[in-house]
């Protein structure tokens, strides 16, 4: 394709494209919304729609998979077998009541802006006027539905974060994140950074660029990304389609490498970089599981990320989760929100909106403020 356009501007156009005609299913196999487009800044931006999410329904793409059936899957996992039926009695009485709330809330069905149904979004730092044009629209657009943005850090996007509060918005507490500046010497200090860095290099395990792959290798990538995200973790994580893989490898989409040992692919991460708000993150990482732990494959798939991090002289979002693991590496613990606006809604809408918005507000932080020192 002969374009002046930057790759980013392309990538994402062809995202949201195919996504608009084919639905985010078409993406991710556990993503039934349908997408829609709006103009921020002069820019088409997806709107992610549900009507009905499943129990296997991605929490890119469902509210109710964020604050419910993710941390109910979290607690399972962290119990004995013979405990689970225990513990999903308890759940009951705490995940109930909230579900209740959610969907007296409507916020299941809530139209998410800017949203291309990955883990971390990143968003420019839109100004004030631009926010609240954008919510007039929306709210005009979809009176039905609770309007809603993930992955709002003030940290990352402090513009952004008071623009919407200024606009009327609320944020509401979603996840702990890790964030770290590549170009502070101070980084570079920590032991398990260096480590990490002479693994690395080490020519056991040979690192592969994003124009080394083929696309025959999408069902081994595809392979590697499910048996740690979601075999591994959480079968809410998102499950990228092979055409999502085959928009990385053709567009940049995600800038992809990968690791090769003993002639096969054994690690892949995708890399999504934003230039216009100087940050990096990867909402694709993977590797054989199956391998002994001494190969190091995570460890060396996390150094390429934050070594590329530095060369791109861009800060580091190391998202979520392996919370010990990424503080030895430089990563600060901050709290990420997703914001929510609802003046257009019922009353009950709003009052249901506010009681779940005051419990999450009330024991979300701690909760996640304790996890993180686990």
């Amino acid at each position: 394709m002969h374009t002046s356009l930057p790759p980013r501007v392309v990538a994402d156009a062809l995202w949201l494209l195919t996504a608009r005609s084919r639905g985010g299913q078409h993406w991710l196999n556990n993503a039934s919304c349908d997408i829609a487009t709006i103009d921020i800044a002069g820019q088409s931006q997806p709107v992610s729609l549900l009507e009905h999410s499943s129990w296997q329904e991605s929490y890119v793409s469902s509210p109710r998979s964020t604050w419910l059936r993710y941390p109910r899957q979290e607690m399972l996992g962290q119990v004995q077998p013979n405990m689970r039926a225990l513990l999903k009695l308890a759940g009951c009485a705490i995940f109930a009541p909230l579900s209740a709330l959610l969907k007296a809330s409507k916020l299941d069905q809530a139209a998410i802006v800017a949203n291309h149904l990955v883990s971390t979004n990143l968003y420019p730092d839109w100004t004030s006027n631009e926010i609240s044009e954008l919510t007039d629209k929306l709210a005009t657009t979809y009176p039905q539905r609770p309007l809603m943005m993930r992955n709002i850090c003030p940290q990352v996007n402090p513009g952004l974060t008071n623009s919407l509060l200024g606009s009327g918005w609320q944020l509401l507490p979603s996840r702990m994140v890790y964030l770290c500046d590549p170009q502070l010497a101070s980084v570079w200090k920590h032991n398990h950074v260096k480590q990490d860095a002479r693994l690395l290099h080490h020519p056991e395990v040979e690192v592969l660029s994003h124009e080394a792959l083929q696309m025959q290798d999408i069902p081994v990538l595809q392979e590697l990304y499910r048996q740690l995200f979601l075999d591994k973790h959480c079968y809410l994580n998102p499950a990228f389609s092979p055409a999502f893989f085959e928009l990385c490898l053709e567009t940049q989409f995600l800038e992809m490498h990968a690791l090769r040992w003993q002639g096969r692919l054994v690690g892949v991460i995708g890399l999504y970089s934003h230039h216009e708000n100087g940050w990096l993150t990867t909402p694709l990482i993977g590797y054989d599981t199956s391998l002994p732990k001494e190969l190091g494959l995570y460890r060396r798939l996390m150094a390429l990320l934050l070594k590329t991090a530095r060369e791109k002289k861009l800060k580091l979002h190391y998202s979520s989760g392996a919370s010990q693991f990424k503080r030895a590496r430089g990563g600060m613990p901050e709290l990420e929100y997703t914001a929510i606006y609802n003046r257009h809604l019922s009353t009950t809408a709003v009052q249901s909106t506010a009681i779940f918005g005051r419990l999450l507000t009330s024991f979300a932080p701690a909760i996640l403020k304790k996890a993180d020192r686990l």
